[in-house]
């Protein structure tokens, strides 16, 4: 008997789901696709008929959730207009982590990515897709890094580059190790704190434009 489309989606939906759970439980070098399917309630065969292997789901994964920083990021916040560019920065910083907060599979997903995937063999083509990806928004945070300093909000002495380079360290640090800490912990009571300090630090003492 012939599957529907709509049947066949939501066996590709249950493995990518299984793939996620094991992921995280095992690792990504450690999950067998046989733990996978048995996770899904399939066959391995009908793991197969979806996907090639390991990486072909993953990169699924990574197709329907749009990891903080490491996917194509929304940056449209971050392109001139109000309101202040300094502002607009926190806000991007601040989304990311209430996207975080909302979604608990988007979570899921960046603690795989994050500390689950050995990039080495072949998910070594994964890491240089997460280098470019990263240098996306950075690019943006520069452009709006650049119109602060156009406007005298910027702290004297540092170049929007690196100003632009220093938040996505901070911020892909901040994420590191919200992910790894309970709902209660210090660190995600004081994330929305330490974000608006990082950009606090980058305001000019007496911008021309007053605040």
């Amino acid at each position: 008997m012939r599957r529907t489309k709509a049947e066949a989606a939501r066996t590709r939906e249950d493995i990518v789901e299984a793939a996620l759970a094991c992921f995280d439980r095992y690792g990504i070098a450690h999950s067998t696709l046989e733990q996978i399917a048995c996770a899904a309630g399939v066959s391995k065969g009908a793991v197969y008929h979806h996907f090639a292997g390991k990486r072909e789901i993953l990169a699924e994964i990574r197709e329907q959730v749009s990891l903080p920083l490491l996917d194509e990021a929304d940056t449209a916040l971050l392109a001139r207009g109000e309101p202040a560019a300094l502002d607009r920065i926190e806000q991007f910083l601040t989304g990311i982590l209430e996207g975080l907060e909302r979604d608990p599979r988007k979570r899921l997903a960046l603690t795989v990515m994050q500390f689950r995937c050995e990039y080495v063999g072949p998910l070594g083509e994964e890491l240089g897709t997460t280098v470019r990806n990263i240098e996306r928004p950075t690019k943006a945070l520069e452009g709006a890094y650049r119109e602060s300093r156009a406007a005298g909000d910027l702290v004297s002495g540092l170049s929007p580059r690196i100003a632009a380079l220093e938040t996505m360290m901070f911020m892909n640090g901040l994420l590191r190790i919200w992910i790894v800490h309970g709902s209660r912990s210090s660190i995600r009571r004081n994330a929305r704190a330490a974000i608006k300090a990082h950009v606090r630090l980058r305001r000019a003492a007496h911008p021309r434009r007053g605040r």
